[in-house]
């Protein structure tokens, strides 16, 4: 939250010090609006969905293991001596290790897979954001709203510029 309002109070205080020099055109545009409207959205949701589903069976097997590993503990730790029943519980402590582990390193995978899948994408959404702020002479496009729906402009005027459409336009229209 402070850095949003640091960033906020940071892009005012440039953007009133290069006006007081200068006359500054500003544009803004909905990244999220752009990002859905793209059909290549379609396709990456639905290859990272696969490998999402991919990774949870891989997690559901290690974790069936373990569930199992417990339960075979649980009936026969009545028969078992003490250094077996500590052993046994040493070997469902790493299992639970590994198993948050693997956990953790499918969260990044996927991470990891939504970037690399997100890249090309994103890649194509700056150029035509370059083109469009080139062709129509703007100093600054920002950003309506970051990733999670926060609200990066609080304020437009019906006087300030939404290039959204036409970035939607110019990437669609070289699909």
């Amino acid at each position: 939250m402070i850095k949003k309002i640091l960033s906020t109070v940071a892009i005012f205080l440039f953007v009133l010090s290069a006006t007081a020099t200068a006359q500054v055109k500003i544009a803004y545009m909905n990244t999220q609006e752009v990002l859905n409207e793209l059909p290549e959205r379609e396709r990456v949701e639905q290859e990272l969905n696969s490998f999402v589903q991919q990774k949870q069976q891989e997690l559901q097997q290690q974790s069936t293991e373990y569930q199992d590993a417990v339960a075979q503990y649980q009936e026969n730790s009545a028969s078992m001596s003490q250094q077996q029943i500590e052993q046994q519980e040493q070997e469902l402590t790493d299992m639970q290790t590994e198993l948050d582990e693997m956990n953790q390193r499918i969260r990044l995978e996927v991470q990891q897979k939504r970037n690399e899948l997100l890249e090309p994408i994103l890649t194509q959404v700056d150029e035509a954001i370059a083109a469009i702020s080139e062709s129509e002479g703007y100093d600054f496009v920002l950003n309506k709203s970051t990733n999670t729906g926060e609200n990066i402009i609080f304020y437009a005027g019906d006087g300030q510029t939404n290039i959204t459409q036409a970035v939607i336009d110019r990437l669609t229209s070289t699909q």
